[in-house]
């Protein structure tokens, strides 16, 4: 896999406009920390507390305006053939977009590079990053978050990333953008600093176009084709049934005559 976008030596972070980031990701994965550690205080609830809707917390950082929206998670273990999310928490992830008008400078995937991903796991983590749009990936670092800095004792960020097929495609739809932050290091400014540096790159990239509120009406058209959907599969499933008692009725209604036939015939002759 290429060096990533970023991994090398990384720009200043220069003053200028304020940052827009959403985090997402499963829940317990450390998204309301990463908040926290970003804005340089206790910002968001973290250990114990369940985030149920999308929260906006904004503080300056390095003399320039962020805002940080933090949202529900997702489940990673799920009923087989339900979804990993509920209704509720797919439309707190969208409604974020609420929460940074005019829009999203970036979408930071919240990954704990300790957890077994999987292809379960990947395939979840592309359907909530596409709740925004085929164009969020474009938008979207994924930020590890390392929680024992020995895991990566005995090798780097990148050995652990490249060790794992299935989180390679992900980094990959994200263009090779990555980062990490430790609970507890020393340096964990200058790891922020790094972070909001490599944000700056993304949105040059991307010529300063942000991921708009556009996803709103998106997401609304999609609901909206869902709800269809669901009311079709309703009627069609409300007509079978229809027919299937009304096939039951005339079985009875044939079986019965065919009962008074056969006892007519019975009867004895007087």
């Amino acid at each position: 896999m290429e060096e990533p976008r970023g991994s090398g030596r990384s720009p200043s972070l220069s003053p200028g406009p304020g940052l827009n980031l959403i985090l997402i990701g499963e829940r317990e994965a450390g998204k309301s920390a990463v908040g926290n550690a970003i804005l340089g205080s206790k910002a968001f609830d973290e250990v114990g507390v369940r985030t149920r809707v999308s929260v906006r917390q904004e503080s300056v950082v390095r003399g320039r305006r962020v805002l940080v929206v933090d949202t529900p998670g997702w489940e990673w273990f799920n009923l087989s053939g339900s979804r990993a999310s509920s209704d509720h928490v797919r439309k707190e992830i969208v409604a974020s977009m609420k929460l940074c008008h005019p829009g999203a400078h970036a979408l930071l995937l919240v990954v704990p590079l300790s957890f077994s991903f999987s292809g379960r796991e990947r395939c979840v983590v592309e359907e909530h990053v596409e709740l925004f749009g085929p164009q969020a990936w474009s938008h979207t670092m994924i930020l590890f978050t390392v929680k024992n800095a020995k895991q990566l004792l005995s090798s780097s960020l990148q050995d652990e990333v490249e060790d794992n097929a299935e989180l390679v495609k992900v980094v990959e739809k994200c263009g090779g953008r990555y980062h990490a932050l430790y609970s507890h290091a020393s340096s964990r400014e200058d790891l922020v600093t790094k972070l909001l540096a490599k944000i700056q790159e993304m949105v040059s990239a991307n010529g300063e176009v942000l991921l708009s509120e556009e996803v709103l009406r998106l997401a609304s058209e999609r609901e909206e084709e869902e709800k269809r959907r669901e009311e079709q599969e309703m009627n069609q499933r409300e007509e079978k049934m229809k027919r299937e008692r009304e096939a039951h009725r005339m079985k009875e209604m044939e079986e019965r005559v065919d009962s008074e036939d056969d006892e007519e015939e019975e009867m004895p002759e007087r």
